[in-house]
């Protein structure tokens, strides 16, 4: 127990946070840029005049708000020393935004795949005269369901007086505990079953169905555009999981054994690191969200291809037109000459 007490008193922990937080700072405008020019493919182009795409921009906006907030938060904790009520005020602030924005990410799918699930499973209910209140209706709940958890985030989160750029819950009451374990039931749990419960049903349903008259061998061209729009919604939701257990399996952890991020230290550096990362895994969301849409989404991809090769087509022609301006000065010189 000494020779890990000792071991831990020669660690520098606050190199370790400054290392994290510096790399969090060009990923985070990484993401900034790829989810602005992700918006403008969404806004641009008619084929995502859709209820989906519409729910889509929801996230991607407040994806924004977070990378640009991290970005700057961040840089501010590696380039300046802060006193213990900015860094109070910047710690609040980074874990509200982070929270809301992972919420209403996940949110919004719980949404998309309920509208899915109407629209698919349920296509001959009264669900389609009645769609936007429906969709407003989801939206103010979801909206009071996650600032309704993420508020009191502002108020609890602290730093230490001998480390203001270190965010953490200094002191974890039995009310904390309990708060930590129903943020998780909020953000987490009821966001994935609501997901793994429509995917399912409509999953089901499709293998199942058969359109009237038709035979089961025949191929349907829009069944297949369905199945696979549906197989990108569920391969986003699923990385969305994966990247966000760990976060919420910590937080669990850290309510039942009321263990601050601090204490955890002289558990040792393994159990630190692991713990660290798994916050950190939740902040990249935001970053990953476009990524993934990217990735996932044919529709989006190929835009994203059109706009880049344009690009990169002007800006070859560009470069190529001032090598012809700069050969020709040259020429003429030599000419004088």
């Amino acid at each position: 127990m000494n020779d890990s007490n000792n071991l831990n008193n020669t660690i520098d922990y606050k190199t370790i946070n400054a290392f994290a937080y510096g790399a969090a700072v060009p990923f985070s405008m990484a993401g900034l840029l790829t989810n602005i020019f992700l918006l403008y493919i969404l806004i641009k182009h008619n084929i995502f005049a859709k209820t989906t795409y519409y729910l889509l921009r929801i996230a991607v906006v407040s994806d924004i708000i977070c990378n640009f907030t991290t970005a700057t938060g961040y840089l501010i904790v590696v380039s300046t020393n802060i006193s213990y009520s900015e860094g109070l005020a910047l710690c609040r602030c980074l874990l509200f935004i982070i929270l809301s924005s992972y919420g209403v990410s996940m949110m919004t799918l719980c949404i998309i795949g309920i509208d899915r699930y109407f629209v698919i499973v349920k296509s001959l209910s009264s669900y389609r005269f009645y769609k936007r209140r429906c969709i407003g209706g989801l939206l103010a709940f979801a909206a009071i369901m996650v600032f309704g958890t993420t508020i009191p985030a502002s108020f609890l989160p602290g730093v230490y007086p001998d480390d203001t750029k270190f965010c953490d819950l200094t002191l974890i009451t039995s009310t904390l505990s309990f708060y930590l374990i129903l943020s998780t039931v909020a953000l987490f749990v009821i966001p994935i079953l609501t997901l793994v419960i429509t995917y399912s049903k409509i999953i089901i349903y499709m293998k199942n169905y058969v359109r009237p008259g038709e035979r089961v061998t025949d191929p349907d061209t829009e069944n297949l555009k369905r199945k696979k729009f549906i197989r990108t919604l569920i391969s986003i939701a699923a990385s969305y999981i994966l990247i966000s257990w760990p976060f919420f399996a910590t937080t669990v952890g850290i309510a039942i054994t009321r263990r601050s991020m601090r204490q955890v230290r002289q558990l040792g550096l393994v159990y630190y690191l692991l713990a660290f990362f798994s916050f950190s895994t939740t902040t990249t969301v935001s970053t990953l969200n476009p990524f993934l849409y990217l990735k996932f989404d044919s529709a989006i991809r190929s835009k994203a291809k059109m706009h880049l090769s344009v690009i990169y087509n002007t800006a070859k022609s560009r470069i190529l037109k001032n090598d012809d301006v700069v050969s020709n000065i040259s020429t003429n010189r030599s000419d004088v000459e």
